[in-house]
């Protein structure tokens, strides 16, 4: 195979690599044919080399030729601007190696590149272009860069599988039909190369599925695309940590202590790990306590997460690279495939919620491809237990979620249509022909298309008679070609490219260095001397200005907020069916009356786990087991618990050494509202899911029986807080729980609530509506939002129906809320056996939720110190049953 490279560079290749691995083998041939591929390959396989090599090929023989044009040839994409960073020096090494570095040309172009190197390009295009998919939408429809770019023939973009269910990924794929209809052009000489066939797409994807969606979101609806798998070249070892021994609800502070010791001692034992949490605010809290159970390592471990300046990110990244760190705690910033260079070991603290996460952080790990990969899931609690034994299990078995295209979004359509009106090459028919094209948009109807075409031609059917000079981007001249009014319209266009909405980010600086960013939500809550965390440091609020913050350094002092908020991942569909049928196998056990210790057996045996954590798991069941039962694959379980009469306890917090104190602490909690009913409903099926789910039911609830109900959700299910009043038998709430109506019953449960007013900020900006930029300057995000809100009014009050507000309704619905996986849910329920238990406590499958709830309702309460609490009421009420627990 390496034989049919350029001689030159497969004597370079042989030279450096001895041989290609198996993802390089069933790559390269594809390439060299002129097809477009999809390669699906673990991290550590040679994937970006394999999507190269061809590319390399056909430019020697042109060079070869003589034939190397004045235009960019090839173009990677990467969704990081750090990637592109890496790819620009992986790329310089063999081209200097090969004595090419003067005559093959490679770019660097994103958001970063200073304006000297973007003059430059058009002087002297690189024959190779490194961008991101917003840049690359920026170059495509101006002058100058058109007639570079028309030259291309390949295309690689990286971390496909990071693109495709998300606006980016619909903004990119719009972006490659343009840029198709671009290259594929009749050349505009008489003495130019005739026009190719059409891009050679190359897709480079971690480990995903289905890879069918996956080829067609690369390729488009007409034109084929070759799949090849790279077989796994390392060996993948996936560990289960817990700090539970004999108690699975210990006291607070102690399961944050245990964890952090364990960990401490992991990586005292490594050269290098790399430790992952599921939120920045998670990374920040991590960091710092790590630091504290480390002191003799503490100036070795770095935080990292898209909140950190840029520059403090590279240089972490470097500093990782160079073997310099012994740790460092991340968000999801470092998933994807930047070269961190030698890590011995990826620890999760908690399942990522998914298995293609799961397997994309364990290969974050092991120096070269021979080594193995070596992933760690702490659990911090049993409930995370249960999950973190099945993600592994999942992961050693490569079992993977499926990937879900986001559907054609409205407001990426619109920004494009602007585009292309630059481009002055666009009929209303031929814009059509190339939108449907694009994957995301196949099933996009001409009535839709034309309803978003009329929105930037005028703002809508409500504004267009009035405002029209103010939201129409687009008019048809004499030919009948969509073109732009004129050239303000453009520069407003290019400097609001992009999917990625003002979220209102507060510039941090330590002195004269910017450590990074926090939420202006966030901000407003500090008063100066308060203390919090940021890039693994204790500051200390000094100054506020205008969308900055000074701060100085407190060392050895405890934060006196928490952190900044940050989202939370929802469980994959897949990891929470294995979770239910892990609890299905082991309830059929414990109905059979089978002794402890062989269901323990088995565990171990079948989930390859210790013993303890075993033994910890068939306990919290058969706790479970003794007031309530076990959820499963049949079993719709609702537990209701009635608060009791105040019992004259009064709860303070604790202040553990490893845990930064909350503020208010040591203040009582609230007493207990015996008027208050708590019904648990345990569906497993998500987060956003049971967010759906729990919005229609509480609104069901209301239009029932009249009154509100408090919502609390997590992944495994949800609560509903009652009155005396609300309180509903089995049969009552049966009939609650049906799939008719599903939409508008969430629609009218939103219409109390601000989540679709919060989508239509995003929306409206990334459909230029309200544009985040001025040209040269960045608008406050009040203005944002005070634009965005009578927006919001007025088309929801004259034109209900209009693109943009039907596509934040649905980003509500669909991406926010899972509401298609609550219907299917709701469609399974009824085949199920239901049952209704009464509880006098809250039960162990209920603690987290609970707790949840006490946090959630802002009751100065820590989540493990709510557990804690909860915990001994269990146990007091288990020592009054009959039977024994052994």
């Amino acid at each position: 195979m390496i034989d049919s490279l350029h001689p030159a560079l497969a004597a370079w290749f042989t030279g450096r690599f001895g041989k290609p691995t198996h993802a390089q083998e069933v790559t390269l041939p594809h390439v060299l044919a002129g097809q477009s591929v999809l390669l699906t390959s673990p991290t550590g396989s040679g994937k970006t080399l394999a999507g190269f090599l061809g590319v390399l090929d056909g430019l020697l023989h042109r060079l070869d030729k003589g034939q190397l044009p004045h235009q960019t040839l090839a173009i990677y994409i990467s969704p990081l601007r750090a990637l592109t960073y890496d790819m620009q020096k992986n790329l310089s090494e063999p081209l200097r190696e090969l004595g090419l570095a003067r005559d093959i040309r490679i770019g660097l172009r994103n958001g970063d590149t200073p304006a000297s190197e973007r003059a430059k390009f058009r002087k002297q295009p690189p024959h190779i272009l490194l961008t991101t998919p917003e840049s690359l939408a920026i170059l495509l429809p101006q002058e100058g860069y058109r007639e570079i770019l028309s030259g291309c023939r390949h295309v690689i973009v990286d971390e496909l599988h990071a693109l495709a269910e998300n606006k980016r990924g619909s903004h990119l794929s719009l972006t490659l039909e343009r840029l198709e209809k671009m290259v594929t052009a009749p050349p505009t000489e008489a003495d130019a190369e005739p026009a190719p066939a059409g891009l050679v797409r190359i897709g480079l994807s971690a480990t995903a599925a289905p890879l069918d969606e996956l080829a067609r979101f690369l390729c488009g609806t007409h034109r084929d695309c070759a799949i090849v798998q790279g077989r796994v070249e390392r060996r993948r070892r996936v560990e289960v940590l817990s700090p539970l021994r004999r108690e699975p609800y210990p006291p607070a502070g102690w399961t944050a202590q245990r964890v952090m010791k364990d960990l401490a001692r992991l990586v005292e034992q490594k050269r290098s790990t790399i430790i992952f949490c599921n939120t920045r605010s998670g990374a920040e809290s991590m960091s710092l306590r790590l630091k504290q159970a480390l002191p003799e390592l503490a100036s070795v471990i770095e935080t990292h997460h898209s909140s950190l300046d840029r520059d403090l990110r590279l240089e972490v990244e470097d500093r990782l690279k160079a073997g310099e760190l012994r740790a460092v705690v991340c968000s999801t910033s470092l998933e994807l495939g930047i070269d961190i260079g030698a890590v011995d070991c990826a620890v999760m603290i908690s399942t990522p919620k998914g298995v293609s996460r799961a397997i994309q952080r364990i290969g974050r790990s092991g120096h070269n491809i021979h080594e193995e990969s070596h992933g760690v899931l702490v659990a911090t609690n049993v409930n995370d237990l249960m999950e973190c034994v099945v993600c592994a299990d999942m992961t050693r078995r490569t079992q993977l979620d499926a990937i879900r295209v986001l559907q054609k979004p409205y407001d990426v359509l619109a920004q494009h249509l602007v585009g292309m009106a630059m481009q002055k090459g666009y009929t209303r028919d031929t814009a059509y022909t190339t939108v449907l094209q694009a994957w995301p948009y196949h099933e996009l109807s001409r009535a839709e298309f034309d309803r978003v075409l009329q929105y930037v031609m005028g703002g809508g059917k409500s504004l267009e008679e009035n405002y029209r000079e103010v939201f129409g981007k687009i008019v048809e001249d004499q030919q009948g070609l969509l073109v732009t009014p004129n050239r303000k319209v453009e520069r407003d266009y290019l400097v609001n490219v992009g999917t990625i909405a003002s979220e209102g980010a507060v510039r941090v600086y330590l002195g004269s260095r910017r450590l990074g960013e926090v939420e202006e939500s966030f901000v407003k809550n500090l008063k100066y001397g308060d203390i919090f965390v940021l890039a693994g440091r204790t500051v200390r609020l000094v100054e506020t200005g205008v969308m900055e913050i000074t701060v100085e350094a407190a060392d050895g002092r405890l934060p006196t907020v928490p952190s900044w908020n940050a989202n939370k991942m929802p469980l994959a569909s897949g990891l929470a069916q294995e979770v239910t049928r892990l609890r299905t196998r082991l309830a059929a056990r414990l109905e059979a009356n089978e002794p402890p210790a062989e269901t323990s057996d088995w565990l171990v045996e079948d989930y390859l786990i210790s013993s303890v954590n075993a033994d910890a798991i068939v306990k919290h069941c058969r706790n479970q087991c003794r007031f309530s039962a076990i959820p499963t694959d049949s079993l719709f379980l609702i537990e209701l618990y009635r608060e009791p009469e105040d019992d004259g306890e009064d709860f303070r917090e604790p202040e553990p050494s490893l845990m930064p104190p909350k503020r208010g602490a040591g203040r009582a909690m609230r007493k207990p509202d015996p008027e208050r009913c708590h019904f648990f409903f345990h569906s497993l099926i998500g987060r956003s899911a049971n967010d759906a789910l729990s919005r229609i039911i509480a609104h069901r609830v209301k239009e029932a029986v009249g009154g509100n109900a408090l919502v609390t959700i997590d992944d495994y299910g949800f609560l509903l807080s009652v009155r005396q009043f609300q309180d509903l038998g089995l049969e009552e709430w049966r009939d609650l729980f049906h799939a008719e109506n599903l939409e508008a019953d969430l629609r009218s449960a939103l219409a109390e609530s601000q989540l679709v007013k919060w989508q239509f900020r995003g929306v409206a900006q990334t459909g230029l509506m309200v544009p985040r930029n001025l040209p040269g300057a960045e608008r406050r995000l009040k203005q944002l939002r005070w634009s965005g809100e009578i927006l919001f009014q007025v088309l929801s009050k004259h034109e209900p129906d209009h693109p943009l507000l039907e596509q934040s309704i649905r980003e509500a619905t669909h991406v926010f809320l899972d509401l298609p996986r609550a219907a299917r849910f709701l469609q399974e329920a009824h085949q199920m056996q239901w049952q209704l238990i009464e509880v006098p406590v809250v039960t162990p499958f209920s603690f987290g939720i609970y707790a949840s709830k006490i946090k959630e309702s802002m009751l100065l309460e820590d989540p493990e110190e709510a557990i804690e609490r909860l915990w001994k009421k269990f146990e007091k009420a288990d020592h009054r049953h009959e039977e024994p627990l052994e």
